[in-house]
């Protein structure tokens, strides 16, 4: 079969990122945020990216078939969106704010505007070369595509929930081979993205970057009727659709926005306390709230899905979409005694789409049927490691098993820096960009976080463990090599490796199984071998307010300026002088 390259991009918001695929199968991806050092990149356009995918497939951009975008470019330009704009302002108090946020993605997404911004930024980096076509697919439905058919599962109840992706802010699907069907949908404003985001920033984090924080505080926090029962009138099961739900907008989006425009006063006004600033401590009241909005998310998502479920027969589940990272919220959906398995996208978020939307190209222009996702290694390598020590002048050892010794090195409570193969894509360290420690003290835990991370203190950190070992150390579990999950973690997990067992007993896991990555295997078998733990702590390689390290200049300005105490790079390792 001669190959066919799609490219998928993704800009104009947080995260902007590139993927090409060809014949099914995933070349390359990359975030530009890796590239210009600059956390989240928001609104920039993914130039390196794109020309990093492009080096990778060994082609230039005129040798693609079709650029994809995860927008309905043909509904913001035919007049659909703007007909659906009108029915919502006829239907709600919207103000000269939402008009013209409306009017800027009417714009932004317009046929015209968009080709002609894709090519000003493709002629400036390549030059006046031929352009490939650019074609583009509704938001929710390529969250579907990309979810359930990179899954592996032949059929599965899918479940697309985001802040908003053309109208839609959830839907339901009814997948069953190369079909999905929506068998629910709920439009904005009723959106579950945007209620979270809304306390995400009300509860002094930011928005959009920082919802895994109220995500994390919720596990602190104790059912509180009196707040249970006030995020409840913000969140509401639908009158009209027992199973589905809606959103009160007048809390988020409809009135005076004095303290943020991503809540009203409103919403101040009905829990009584000023927005908390990021300077201010946590109390027990801000755990409980954090709690509660956690509990309404995971209540109108089991009760979407039990529905589905009866409805349809299907009873293994997918996930995509923004909201689909909340590890919290998919666990609740395993762990519901009608669903019998689960695969959430690791690459679920609007800038994982620019995958998705070259999958869905590659499908409907080739007939490409996408590969199950094993691996996220698909972006970066470094291929002379050596020779960037050696200009950067540093001392180094070249070691006959680096497996080995770093299992003995961490058995010795050594933090390390591990820079391995190809970079993860997503915003999960699994073992190519990853800081490991000994996960038997909690007092690496608190090292780790004290002198390298420079975080909140109640965030978990996370278990890369063996996947044969997974009957031993938790109490349920399912394939995970991702890190979009989080299990009940056995008594056995918890006396040998507490540093990685949340307070709330539970341990977000990456499974890691030998035939995908044979030398992080070989590492934690080391480390089991020395002091009979099957796991390591496992966190990602930066420090708080930048992207994931993307090559070895990198690693070592992070090195050097953190307490990492050795850098591992290739089979190369770096040690700091003892003091």
């Amino acid at each position: 079969m001669s190959s066919s390259f799609f490219v998928g991009i993704f800009e104009g918001h947080a995260d902007p990122a590139v993927a090409i695929v060809s014949n099914g199968r995933v070349i390359a991806y990359a975030e530009e945020e890796r590239f210009i050092r600059q956390k989240h990149a928001f609104g920039i356009y993914p130039i390196n990216a794109l020309k990093f995918c492009l080096s990778t497939a060994g082609i230039t951009l005129s040798d693609v078939e079709a650029v994809a975008l995860n927008w309905n470019v043909a509904a913001y330009t035919d007049g659909t969106m703007q007909a659906f704009y009108d029915t919502v302002n006829e239907e709600f108090p919207v103000n000269d704010a939402t008009r013209s946020w409306q009017r800027s993605l009417i714009s932004r997404f317009d046929e015209n505007t968009t080709r002609e911004r894709h090519h000003f930024e493709w002629r400036r980096a390549f030059g006046d070369i031929k352009f490939p076509p650019i074609v583009a697919y509704p938001h929710h439905y390529v969250h579907a595509f990309q979810s359930a058919m990179q899954s592996g599962l032949d059929a599965s109840l899918c479940l697309t929930i985001d802040g908003s992706g053309d109208e839609h802010c959830t839907v339901l699907w009814e997948h069953r081979g190369d079909k999905l069907t929506p068998i629910y949908e709920q439009k904005i404003p009723h959106s579950l993205g945007w209620v979270y985001a809304a306390f995400t920033e009300y509860l002094g984090f930011e928005a959009y970057s920082g919802e895994y924080k109220l995500m994390g505080l919720a596990a602190y926090g104790r059912p509180n009727a009196e707040l249970i029962e006030k995020v409840g009138q913000i969140v509401l099961p639908d009158a009209e659709n027992a199973h589905g739900y809606r959103v009160d907008p007048d809390y988020i989006h409809y009135g005076p926005h004095t303290y943020s425009k991503r809540y009203t006063d409103k919403l101040v006004d009905l829990f009584g306390k000023p927005p908390r600033v990021s300077t201010d401590e946590y109390s027990e009241w801000h755990e409980d709230l954090a709690f509660a909005v956690q509990y309404h998310l995971e209540q109108a998502v089991t009760r979407l899905i039990e529905w589905g479920i009866k409805e349809t027969g299907l009873t293994k589940v997918t996930i995509g979409g923004g909201v689909g990272l909340n590890v919290k919220m998919n666990s609740r959906i395993f762990g519901l005694p009608s669903v019998t398995d689960i695969w959430a996208n690791p690459l679920c978020s609007d800038g994982g789409a620019a995958l998705g939307a070259a999958l869905v190209a590659a499908h409907k222009l080739k007939g490409s049927r996408p590969e199950t996702l094993r691996t996220l290694a698909i972006g970066n390598e470094e291929n002379d490691i050596e020779a960037v020590l050696r200009a950067s002048k540093v001392a180094y050892e070249r070691s006959e098993n680096i497996a080995r010794d770093v299992a003995a090195l961490l058995a010795e409570g050594k933090i390390v820096g591990w820079f391995q193969g190809r970079m993860e894509a997503g915003p999960r360290a699994l073992g190519q960009r990853s800081i490991l420690a000994d996960p038997r003290n909690i007092d690496s835990r608190d090292r780790v976080n004290a002198i390298i991370k420079f975080r909140e203190y109640w965030r978990p950190f996370c278990p890369s463990m063996l996947a044969e070992r997974a009957d031993e150390y938790l109490v349920s579990h399912t394939t995970a090599p991702f890190m979009v999950i989080a299990f009940e973690a056995s008594e056995r997990l918890k006396e040998i490796a507490p540093a990685v067992v949340h307070v709330d007993g539970t341990a977000r896991v990456q499974l890691v199984e030998k035939d995908v990555l044979p030398l992080y295997h070989s590492l934690i078998s080391e480390f089991e071998e020395i002091t009979g733990v099957g796991t390591i702590l496992n966190t990602s390689f930066n420090v708080k307010g930048e992207p994931v390290v993307c090559n070895v200049r990198d690693a070592l300005r992070t090195f050097w300026s953190t307490g990492l105490d050795v850098l591992a790079v290739g089979d190369l390792l770096v040690k700091k002088p003892v003091a």
